[in-house]
């Protein structure tokens, strides 16, 4: 009988290929859903607690008087600026303010966002996310309303994620 040698098949690669990072994409994807979820929300819970409010305020005695109607003013209007500085581009910009959403990808700095908002609540909740590059320049960011600076901040490294939030 002849011995032949055992088969081992075909060898295995020497290495694997790199992967490609998700975690930055899963943290666009978090940050965009929450801010999604606190506007729709947020806006729901607001108007259940005004029905609930108004339908118990007007208690039914049956000599109601009906109001005139009172012509309010032109809301005003408040000026919110979105400011990026740094080197190189920014992976990804996100600004909000109330229900307006600007998103842009693979942005070069400097970068700035003028949004025009009616005065109240919806001038009351603004963000700001800032995902660096790759190359892991620092990047500065700040928004003003009416010309005011409110927050600012700053995050470095790749792929570093600045938030800044005033709601």
């Amino acid at each position: 009988m002849a011995h032949q040698p055992p088969e081992y098949g075909i060898a295995p690669p020497l290495h694997e290929p790199p992967r490609s990072s998700k975690w930055p994409w899963v943290l666009l994807l978090i940050t965009v859903l929450v801010v999604a979820g606190a506007l729709a929300f947020g806006n729901h819970v607001t108007t259940m607690l005004e029905r609930t409010f108004s339908s118990s305020d007007s208690s039914s005695t049956g000599t109601e008087v009906p109001l005139e109607p009172v012509e309010s003013p032109a809301p005003a209007t408040r000026t919110v600026v979105f400011e990026v500085t740094g080197t190189g581009k920014a992976f990804n910009v996100t600004a909000t303010v109330g229900a307006s959403i600007h998103n842009e990808a693979s942005v070069t700095l400097p970068w700035t966002r003028t949004v025009e908002v009616p005065a109240g609540p919806a001038a009351e909740s603004v963000m700001l996310v800032v995902v660096a590059g790759p190359d892991g320049a620092e990047v500065h960011g700040k928004y003003t309303i009416d010309g005011t600076t409110v927050r600012e901040g700053k995050a470095s490294g790749p792929y570093g994620v600045l938030t800044i939030t005033d709601s």
